[in-house]
């Protein structure tokens, strides 16, 4: 699932007249993180009742931030290098944001338009999506704790989790269809995918995979992305379909060594490579039409090679030897304390270098 959403982003990107709802991938992988989260977020306190919380965010922050401030650290020099003095400054302020996780608040505050053509956008305007993620990563953990001290403790998790999902669709339609205003980069109008794939997770009820219904599913996204247009009223009814398909297809059950679409090595290999692949493609890509006036064979060649061997490079070299790291495994706090203080130095480096 998370190397077809991969794929979608980035070739929504790369050919957006061709695959103009390519960015569909992004609300796939809301409702794929949201699920996953959940699962382990149940393993975790089974494992861990009394360390839950510190358990669940030192397995956050070794999977999310490494890679994180590898990019932006990296995509500032670039574009430094590349771009020139100007784009650096104004990525400063872009960069404080989004290691702070809180990068979509800036984006909509400026009322980007993520699909605006013509306009030189930020390297790192798509760690918005990754803003919005770590925001309900935050939330959720503490709402399931809570939840736990009530009775009907299964209940009450879906009971909340439909709650949310419901007010945050009727929010997001009310303001796409009615309301009118911008709210791509709106948190509230994606809690509901991330909610819904949370919800998938506690459901135990799983129904058997079924071949033709995974062919009929991934053709249906596919689809999806080619008939769905950009739109900065997005989410909206139409994103509707999207996040059914997805949650149908979380919901089936595989069969142990069942050789899939989206459960063969190459998916899991793709899958696994997902979140560095989306980290790494955008401020390659916006480096290359800056200096190319078309976005030829070429072009996206470059753009995909160098994505991809960065990928599997950090992949191996650094987020794995970091992830795994069985000192960091067995000293959470420690984790915790080095993860927060990453981020609260990369994050005042770059307001110190903002020149306003």
């Amino acid at each position: 699932m998370r190397a077809l959403a991969v794929l979608l982003v980035i070739a929504g990107h790369l050919f957006p007249s061709a695959i103009p709802g390519g960015f569909i991938g992004v609300d796939i992988f809301f409702v794929i993180s949201g699920f996953v989260i959940t699962q382990q977020m149940v393993e975790l306190h089974a494992k861990y009742p009394h360390t839950f919380l510190r358990a669940f965010y030192s397995r956050r922050i070794r999977r999310i931030l490494p890679s994180a401030l590898l990019v932006l650290i990296t995509s500032y020099c670039a574009a430094r290098y590349f771009l020139g003095v100007v784009a650096a400054n104004d990525f400063t302020l872009d960069g404080f944001w989004a290691t702070l996780f809180l990068s979509n608040f800036h984006f909509q505050s400026q009322s980007l338009d993520y699909f605006a053509a013509g306009i030189s956008p930020s390297l790192i305007q798509h760690f918005w999506s990754l803003s919005i993620e770590e925001q309900f990563y935050l939330i959720w953990p503490a709402l399931f704790l809570i939840t736990g001290y009530l009775n009907a403790l299964r209940v009450n998790r879906k009971i909340l989790l439909v709650t949310l999902a419901g007010a945050s669709l009727f929010s997001s339609l009310y303001m796409s269809e009615i309301n009118s205003s911008p709210i791509f980069f709106n948190s509230l109008s994606r809690v509901w995918e991330l909610a819904l794939g949370a919800l998938c997770a506690l459901i135990t009820w799983r129904k058997s995979s079924h071949f033709l219904l995974e062919v009929t599913s991934i053709v249906a996204l596919l689809a999806c992305a080619l008939l769905i247009h950009q739109s900065m009223q997005w989410p909206r009814a139409t994103t509707l379909p999207v996040v059914a398909l997805t949650c149908l297809l979380l919901a089936r059950a595989v069969p142990t060594g069942a050789l899939t679409l989206l459960s063969n090595p190459v998916a899991r290999y793709i899958g696994d490579l997902s979140y560095l692949l989306y980290l790494w493609h955008w401020p390659i890509l916006i480096i290359i039409k800056s200096h190319f006036t078309t976005l030829g064979t070429s072009e996206v060649l470059i753009v995909l090679l160098t994505t991809t061997a960065l990928s599997i490079a950090t992949h191996h070299l650094y987020e794995n030897p970091l992830r795994h790291s069985q000192l960091l495994i067995s000293w959470p706090r420690t984790t915790i304390l080095i993860g927060f203080s990453s981020v609260a130095i990369v994050a005042t480096v770059f307001y110190a270098l903002h020149q306003g």
